[in-house]
């Protein structure tokens, strides 16, 4: 009797402690992380005068992407095709590989994370801070909670491997030293602004100036220049529309001692026809008072004939 008793205990006890495991069991959240293999690791560096791109990827996950275009910071990008984060915000921070028992982990603070397939996307300081740390041969690290939830949802750890780094890095910063200055989107649409009465190209303009010509004599796909003088409405019409020739011939000029070819620009003049702001202030008459140069990859479509008959023949309807 008091044995099989006993037995009754000791199943009670066995079904509880079931019990409260897949209790405990059906709240855990289980952990994944997904880094470069140690043998494995492997960055690509994609160079160019136009930008710099350092790329690993990080296998069952994605890519981690640092691309650097000429003439801003470095960005960073973290690319997932198949499990992206939770939406909401991640830890950034970093580790040091095992055999580095000086250095411990460090956090760094959180990040934005879209539900997509690019969860992270930094720029600021944060990108350089991370290059900085892998070539200390430390490992950025993301983790947040996985998109889906409930009894499945697991605690994601996206680290970047510093193995293999020095390698690539001095390449990349070889890379950086030779980028051009501006890049296409900085430049393809400019403007030049000029004090009353003035048609000489402005101190403060001549870098501008300078960095366009270095970006289209590096770039054969640019294939075409428009410059557009303008004025504010200060004066006799007649008179401004001179002096937006004055000034559009000035930055052609210009540019063209620094070696742009003639027969790529259309030059045209305006006066005071098409304004961007209302002439009814000081500030916004000096907005007005300006050359724009845009920058096209298809071939010329216009004329500057065609321009200055067209404009022309407004003026002569205007006095009539």
């Amino acid at each position: 009797m008091l044995l099989g008793k006993q037995w009754r205990i000791l199943g009670l006890m066995a079904w509880w402690l079931l019990a409260e495991w897949a209790v405990w069991n059906s709240s855990q959240v289980f952990a994944a992380t997904f880094r470069a293999p140690l043998d494995n690791t492997q960055w690509q560096l994609e160079a160019s005068i136009f930008e710099c791109t350092l790329i690993q990827d990080i296998p069952r996950y994605g890519k981690a992407v640092f691309r650097h275009r000429a003439g801003e910071r470095v960005g960073f990008k973290l690319l997932s095709w198949s499990r992206p984060m939770q939406q909401g915000s991640a830890d950034l921070g970093v580790s040091a590989p095992a055999w580095r028992f000086d250095q411990g982990a460090k956090a760094k603070g959180k990040v934005a994370v879209s539900g997509s397939k690019e969860p992270v996307v930094l720029a600021g300081d944060l990108p350089s801070w991370m290059i900085s740390q892998l070539a200390q041969g430390m490992y950025p690290s993301f983790t947040n909670m996985s998109w889906y939830g409930g009894n499945l949802a697991e605690k994601i750890t996206v680290e970047i491997s510093a193995v293999n780094f020095q390698q690539v890095y001095t390449k990349y910063i070889n890379c950086l030293a030779s980028l051009l200055p501006v890049n296409f989107d900085q430049i393809r649409r400019s403007a030049i602004f000029f004090g009353t009465n003035e048609t000489k190209v402005p101190r403060d303009a001549k870098q501008l100036l300078n960095n366009i010509a270095i970006y289209i004599k590096a770039d054969p796909s640019v294939k075409a220049m428009y410059i557009d003088g303008h004025t504010d409405s200060l004066g006799r019409r007649l008179s401004n529309r001179e002096l937006s020739k004055q000034r559009a011939e000035s930055v052609r000029s210009y540019l063209q001692k620094k070696g742009i070819p003639d027969e790529m620009v259309v030059m045209r003049f305006h006066g005071e026809r098409y304004p961007v702001a209302k002439n009814n202030t000081a500030e916004n008459r000096a907005r007005n008072r300006r050359v724009t140069i845009r920058l096209d990859k298809e071939p010329l479509k216009t004329q500057v004939e065609n321009s200055e008959q067209s404009d022309e023949a407004n003026d002569q309807e205007e006095k009539s």
